[in-house]
């Protein structure tokens, strides 16, 4: 009776081991491998996103998130992204600032985000 458990207690112990094992003498190589660090200038000490909302079947839904940055800024990608509760990601819209004012207005009209599910704003700037 007794080697009934003691048989598949031995068979786990040398399974585990051998999977650690192989897992110990996992090898990684590549062609290169490079670490590194620089400063990197921004094109503005702030950006400011509000957004601007509209009312549709008795709910405020928001419509656009205005960007406004430095000249500096003028051409790069944006992303601005609507959160919830969380701070989960309700809609995110991508796009180009202008190329001559740093400015943009994306636009969540399609996403239907209503007004009382929004608890932050944030946009990224890249480029």
């Amino acid at each position: 009776m007794r080697s009934r458990y003691v048989v598949p207690a031995v068979v786990g112990v040398v399974v585990f081991g051998a999977v650690t094992a192989f897992a110990a003498s996992l090898n990684v190589s590549g062609g290169s491998l490079g670490a590194g660090n620089a400063t990197v200038s921004s094109c503005n000490s702030t950006a400011n996103v509000t957004y601007n909302a509209a009312l549709s079947s008795g709910v405020y839904k928001v419509t656009t998130t205005p960007v406004t940055t430095a000249a500096g800024c003028a051409g790069m990608s944006y992303r601005v992204t609507l959160t919830g509760a969380s701070n989960a990601a309700l809609a995110e819209v991508t796009g180009t600032l202008d190329a001559t004012t740093g400015s943009a207005l994306p636009d969540f009209t399609s996403s239907s985000i209503t007004v009382a599910s929004v608890t932050g704003v944030s946009v990224l700037i890249t480029g």
